[in-house]
């Protein structure tokens, strides 16, 4: 089975602040919500450390919170119940600020999503001829102009990475990357990491702050 990973960044705002507003949506939505620090959460559970790849493979319901880099925090959602996209969303309104959301399904396609005080504003796939309707293709094409206003970045460096990669394309871009100093291949599902840092977000190295278990 390949990768299925679902992350948000958050801009400027706190691992605290983020699990409250999460609490929130869970009660909403009739799930039980158990938050604790990492470390607290090993510790109760008799859980061997995990690293930060270990922990998206876990047969658990859980949320964990990163501590912020660079303005933004890292939320991973993994085994959950409920949309990524609804509680990105709704993140994005209670908090009012700008979310980036990724998606990566069975490691061959990853989507991308801009949510900002409550509206999403951009989508991007990166395989819409196999993973969406014909008639929604342009939908996700990820617009340019928007990534580079609300990141606050240059159009030149975000455009490489919003390319369309087929199950009949993939091989051209297994060793092709946006830019020499990548770590990735534009045909790595880990690619968006790469896209990630050029919009001001770093993917999380250690282990997680604050942990929600939840369940229905």
């Amino acid at each position: 089975m390949g990768l299925f990973l679902f992350t948000s960044a958050i801009k400027n705002k706190t691992p605290g602040v983020i699990a409250h507003a999460i609490t929130e949506y869970l009660k909403r939505k009739k799930y039980f919500a158990d938050v604790k620090l990492y470390s607290e959460w090993r510790s109760s559970t008799n859980n061997a450390e995990f690293d930060i790849h270990d922990i998206i493979s876990q047969p658990i319901s859980m949320t964990s919170i990163y501590k912020p880099q660079n303005r933004w925090t890292v939320v991973i959602f993994n085994n959950c119940h409920f949309d990524e996209k609804d509680i990105s969303k709704y993140l994005s309104l209670e908090l009012q600020t700008l979310i980036s959301l990724v998606e990566v399904l069975d490691s061959e396609v990853w989507y991308h999503f801009i949510f900002y005080n409550g509206k999403q504003v951009d989508q991007f796939c990166s395989n819409p001829k196999e993973y969406e309707q014909k008639d929604k293709y342009d939908l996700f094409r990820g617009n340019v102009k928007k990534l580079a206003f609300y990141f606050e970045v240059d159009e030149q460096i975000i455009a490489p990475y919003l390319i369309s990669i087929t199950s009949e394309n993939r091989s051209d871009f297994i060793f092709k990357k946006a830019f020499t100093d990548d770590n990735h291949s534009l045909g790595d599902e880990w690619i968006f990491l790469d896209f990630w840092k050029r919009l001001g977000i770093e993917y999380p190295s250690k282990l997680p702050d604050i942990v929600i278990i939840h369940e229905d």
